[in-house]
């Protein structure tokens, strides 16, 4: 009963956020020119009261200098290159491994987002639908980076990446709550 219990608690979404190059251009162990658009990002996440992580290599006097960077700028990470306490005692320890729902890192690939949402891309024309609202939203309008843009990839930064990722999981809830219900037996 207990375990039936704790699923239906929803808890807040983790987001792992890298520093250089993420959230400043990379200039380590200096501290680069901040990316608006990704300060501008994880201050939206936080606002919509997810858990974040900073995650980096940094340490020391380096880590608490991006540390204070970062409050300087208003995010405040909930935690440092370390793991929610739920996590650890849910999976029984801890480990070197951020856990996360979402990784916000320059260099992260993830073949599903690049190439569709969906287990075998059956999403794609929605995936793509939503990369043109996100580069009509991000892009045309918003675009807070001007090296970025000016090097003509505003439509391949991350922020862009996962707004459109965001804009496609909207897209497809709407698209699965107008699908007429099926029943068990597979009939009408």
């Amino acid at each position: 009963m207990q375990k039936q219990e704790a699923r239906k608690i929803k808890l807040p979404k983790i987001v792992a956020v890298d520093f250089d190059g993420t959230l400043c251009k990379d200039a380590y162990p200096d501290i680069g020119d901040p990316l608006p658009y990704s300060l501008y990002y994880i201050k939206e996440l936080a606002k919509d009261g997810v858990i974040l992580i900073l995650h980096t290599c940094r340490s020391g006097e380096l880590l608490q200098a991006a540390v204070d960077w970062c409050a300087e700028r208003g995010i405040v990470f909930d935690y440092i290159n370390e793991n929610v306490p739920f996590n650890i005692e849910r999976y029984g320890g801890d480990t070197r491994k951020i856990y996360a729902d979402i990784y916000v890192d320059t260099n992260a690939v993830n073949p599903r987002r690049s190439f569709g949402i969906g287990e075998f891309d059956e999403n794609i024309g929605i995936f793509e639908y939503a990369g043109e609202i996100a580069r009509r939203e991000l892009c045309d309008v918003k675009c807070l980076c001007p090296d970025i843009r000016a090097a003509g990839k505003c439509c391949d930064c991350d922020v862009f990446l996962v707004y459109r990722q965001y804009h496609a999981a909207h897209i497809a809830a709407e698209a699965a709550k107008e699908k007429p219900p099926t029943s068990a037996a597979g009939g009408s």
